[in-house]
């Protein structure tokens, strides 16, 4: 199969860095940038190529199960199954959406916004799972979702992203390009994750000069530096929260003098909510700890302050 590939599938440089990463030691990887970079198409082949190694299941998963059905299972998937692996036999279930290939291996294509088929999905476990479009999934639904990353076999698990980015207020910014788990605020082993810039014109075999030069390069200057460039956009309001640095905002504080009345800040318009729990000693402002919730309304936020305030206090 590998030959076989070789001869009909050439990579471009990207590509083929993007393959390395892929193929190597990292258990998340990240491929972000502008439309029609090669994102999808490769990380697909990747997955097809892990599954004809052992006998394995692999999913991949969008927020809409339409979005999957018409963006993976009618169009990339069979567009890379096509152009890599010609010859290669494959059953695809038009009910379940998945293909078994010739060893046994399956590749499920799902979304998360049908409550029945997440449970029947997540039911099983897997080898990979790829999160497409990630830039509209929660943090909270990629963690669950990743429970299931657990398949016995020789492969090594793996979870990929790919997504055109959003805000840098997005969790695939602060985990994937500042290090920073997003909800315990610390930072990850950067062993275990690798992100990667594609663009679309690192990708002019495969598309032609006129979509950038017609299509992207006439977009606003906003969306173009999101679907040419591949920037994460910064939001107008946000300069305090991008400034962030670990090594010189977070320091150990003196716990030996009284701690006195606990300090709520809270944004209620944005998702996630958020809010800092701090308090003031001698003029000066210490934050405790910040709270971050996906989907959430002030009911659930006051519940979680009263939890965390009751920890800090000990009432």
């Amino acid at each position: 199969s590998s030959t076989m590939t070789t001869q009909i599938f050439k990579k471009t440089k990207t590509q083929t860095q993007a393959v390395k990463y892929l193929s190597d030691h990292y258990r998340h990887i990240m491929l972000y940038g502008g439309s029609r970079s090669g994102k999808t198409f490769i990380l697909v082949r990747s997955i097809i190529i892990r599954a004809l190694k052992v006998k394995s299941r692999h999913i991949i998963l969008r927020q809409k199960f339409n979005h999957a059905k018409t963006s993976i299972w009618l169009d990339t998937l069979p567009k890379v199954l096509k152009v890599c692996f010609p010859e290669l036999i494959v059953t695809m279930s038009k009910t379940d959406y998945f293909v078994t290939f010739p060893n046994g291996s399956e590749l499920w294509v799902g979304g998360l916004d049908d409550a029945e088929r997440v449970e029947k999905i997540l039911g099983k476990e897997y080898s990979t799972i790829y999160f497409n479009e990630c830039s509209q999934i929660s943090y909270a639904a990629v963690q669950i979702a990743l429970t299931r990353l657990a398949e016995k076999n020789s492969l090594i698990n793996k979870a990929y992203y790919d997504e055109n980015p959003p805000t840098k207020r997005h969790w695939s910014y602060w985990l994937f390009i500042k290090g920073i788990d997003p909800v315990d605020n610390v930072p990850i082993d950067n062993s275990k994750y690798k992100s990667f810039l594609m663009n679309p014109r690192d990708n002019l075999e495969n598309i032609d000069q006129d979509y950038i030069d017609e299509i992207l390069s006439k977009l606003p200057d906003r969306e173009r530096r999101r679907f040419e460039f591949g920037e994460f956009l910064d939001d107008s309001d946000g300069s305090a929260y991008y400034a962030f640095n670990r090594e010189k905002h977070v320091k150990e504080i003196d716990k030996s003098f009284h701690v006195g009345q606990i300090c709520i800040g809270m944004d209620f318009n944005v998702n996630p909510m958020t809010a800092v729990v701090g308090y003031y000693v001698n003029e000066s402002f210490y934050a405790i700890d910040e709270v971050y919730l996906e989907n959430s309304d002030t009911f659930k936020m006051s519940d979680e302050l009263k939890r965390r305030s009751s920890i800090v206090t000990g009432k």
